[in-house]
């Protein structure tokens, strides 16, 4: 389990896209003569959460966590946020919930959809606080203490590995579509020279970023062994760390010369091929998402 929101569960690969947390003191302002305000500490703000989320058809039901995050806001009471670490971040209500719908099928049923939503601390009552949720550690399946230790401690190792490559494999897929946006950005600024070569900066930064996520994906998948998944997330991930490695060189040359459409002739081509392989192992990765999760949760 990634998180938990009341009773609403995300999987790693339908964990937070975005969080963001804003936090706020007060204070009153006394005006003085022939002087500068003074300032009083009144007290604290409530916390406010973000939360970005994008939910596809190809990694689990994308109706689900909008439905149970929908339900959670019209009942309007406080829920608890807790990651699958066992770190309970606190209570909170859900003020607002926007929905983006991005991809129907010729039925009309919801395929992808990006999910934004806001949470506002929720303090109760000082003198009969909310309890603590029980959180399952991660790690501390109780069927794992059946075994020896010597197997307990090859097992942990094994699903330290898994989570490692899933998260390089995230990483790597939104540093993608970062990419992808940003060779968009550039053909739009195509007749702004200047504007277009910052763009094309900040997208060699990134691509070097990614390849370099996936240049250590193969020294992890080599930990997983024959795992189910585990040989196509390294093939898929393989064929977009060679593609992204061309449009990194395409893109360095562009903008040491300081042309940077000449990126779009082929290394935004290349960014979108390795979109597509990365695309190609999302079956395998959400295999071993399984893998895991069976293994993690109690």
């Amino acid at each position: 389990m990634y998180a938990q929101l009341g009773d609403v569960r995300f999987e790693l690969l339908q964990g937070f896209e975005r969080l963001e947390a804003r936090h706020e003191a007060r204070f009153a302002k006394h005006e003085v003569l022939a002087g500068r305000p003074r300032l009083q500490a009144v007290g604290n703000e409530l916390t406010e959460l973000r939360i970005g989320i994008r939910l596809h058809w190809l990694l689990g039901n994308p109706d689900t966590a909008y439905k149970g995050l929908l339900t959670a806001l019209e009942a309007q009471q406080a829920v608890s946020l807790v990651f699958g670490s066992g770190r309970f971040v606190g209570w909170f209500v859900i003020e607002r919930l926007s929905e983006r719908t991005l991809i129907q099928d010729g039925k009309g049923r919801t395929a992808a959809r990006e999910l934004d939503v806001k949470l506002t601390e929720f303090v109760g009552d000082p003198n009969n606080p909310l309890p603590t949720p029980g959180i399952a550690q991660a790690g501390k399946n109780p069927l794992l203490g059946l075994l020896p230790e010597s197997v307990q401690a090859q097992a942990s190792d094994l699903m330290q590995a898994v989570e490692t490559g899933i998260k390089i494999y995230r990483e790597a897929e939104s540093g993608v579509r970062d990419l992808q946006r940003l060779a968009g950005a550039v053909r739009e600024l195509k007749n702004d020279p200047a504007g277009a070569l910052n763009m094309l900066g900040e997208a060699l930064e990134t691509g070097s970023g990614v390849l370099g996520r996936l240049n250590n994906l193969p020294q992890v998948t080599s930990l997983i062994g024959d795992l189910s998944g585990a040989a196509e997330m390294a093939a898929q991930a393989s064929q977009a760390a060679s593609e992204l490695g061309g449009a990194a060189a395409s893109a360095r040359a562009a903008f040491e010369s300081g042309n940077p459409l000449d990126w779009l002739e082929g290394g935004a081509d290349a960014v979108e091929r390795a979109g597509g392989a990365l695309a190609d192992g999302a079956a395998a990765v959400e295999t071993l998402t399984a893998w895991l999760a069976v293994r993690r949760d109690i």
